[in-house]
């Protein structure tokens, strides 16, 4: 234990640097980058709403302190991309410079839900929250936020701007998935990994690749997105199993639209649905609920979309950066509403901007 958490890249080393990261800020789209003025203007830039006005002075008396800043996904990249978080530590409150490898280290740049399907698709092991075994330094996930797993309940994570990176207990947090990270060596452990579980209910339409044997939520969401739009599954309906009748309607589709032509309903259909969804929401929508006439432009990855204002509600889909939607208003805690599906749904203001 002593020697593997000395050691860059295990698991014991990646959390135990996290836990010296506590009290460093949240900064939206950073990945453990020295806050500077050059940082904080391009930032300004790139996410207006997320470094709004009314944040400037915080973000000041961080460049004052030489504090180093990341996002919730942000974190675990920029241990990665600086090498295992080499430097980093010894430049909080100096003038120390460490360096930065954009995807290196085998950690591509992906968004909370981005980064999970990656690990997914390189054979990690992951499961729902119940199953969380006791390995720390494990990634934990829910709609559009990270954080990584400390022992004994607790989880360290870079909450929000307005906490920053805090240690908190994984229970009530809201927590669905733990899942391994590919550029992290958990070791052999003496901890029964248990088998991953298909959680098929908490899927949400986008989150994976459906195809003939599929079932669960996001079918059922598929059908009926499907059945709005005109296509028909007269025989079984929106019944939440991929068959032959969802497969044949998945495929007329397709074939209306400048997509693979497989049956299967992957990221290209999902964008093509969308975007289809949206078309229609646009022509049933009436003045009175777009008045402005303003649209919603996604600008992270693989955004949460919403059923209420906040991530404690429960996921329609998930929407890719540059998508728009018809704007409908902005809460008082900072999301903002947007016809999506033929509904309205909620996204964060730091994924989003209005134009």
């Amino acid at each position: 234990m002593a020697e593997r958490i000395d050691t860059p890249f295990t698991n014991e080393h990646f959390i135990a640097f996290c836990e010296k990261m506590l009290g460093q800020p949240y900064w939206f789209g950073t990945c453990l980058y020295k806050c500077r003025a050059s940082l904080l203007a391009s930032k300004s830039r790139q996410y207006p709403d997320a470094y709004a006005p009314s944040r400037q002075s915080r973000y000041q008396q961080d460049i004052a302190q030489k504090k180093v800043a990341a996002d919730c996904i942000g974190a675990c990249k920029g241990y990665a991309w600086t090498g295992g978080g080499v430097g980093v530590l010894e430049s909080i409150g100096t003038d120390k410079t460490y360096t930065s490898k954009y995807g290196s280290n085998g950690c591509p740049d992906k968004g909370a839900t981005g980064m999970l399907n990656y690990a997914k698709s390189k054979g990690m092991d992951w499961g729902v929250i119940g199953t969380l075994p006791e390995i720390v330094g494990l990634a934990l996930y829910k709609a559009g936020h990270a954080g990584y797993y400390a022992g004994n309940g607790y989880a360290i994570e870079w909450k929000g701007f307005s906490y920053g990176c805090v240690k908190t207990k994984v229970a009530g947090r809201g927590w669905t998935r733990w899942y391994k990270l590919p550029f992290i060596n958990y070791g052999d452990g003496d901890v029964n990994t248990p088998a991953p579980v298909e959680d098929t209910a908490s899927y949400a339409l986008g989150d994976r690749l459906l195809k003939k044997g599929c079932k669960g939520a996001d079918v059922v969401a598929l059908q009926e997105a499907l059945l709005k739009l005109g296509y028909t599954l007269p025989k079984y309906g929106a019944d939440g199993k991929y068959g032959a009748e969802t497969e044949a309607a998945v495929l007329a589709f397709q074939k209306a639209t400048p997509v693979t032509q497989d049956g299967k309903y992957g990221s290209q259909s999902h964008a093509a649905l969308m975007a289809a969804l949206s078309d229609q929401a646009d022509e049933e929508q009436s003045k009175p609920e777009t008045p402005s006439g303003k649209v919603l432009i996604v600008t992270g990855d693989n955004v949460p979309v919403m059923n209420g204002n906040g991530a404690q509600y429960t996921l329609i889909t998930t929407v890719s950066t540059g998508a728009t939607f018809p704007f409908v208003a902005t809460a008082a805690n900072g999301w903002h509403a947007m016809v999506v599906n033929g509904q309205v749904g909620w996204v964060a203001v730091e994924s989003s901007q209005i134009l």
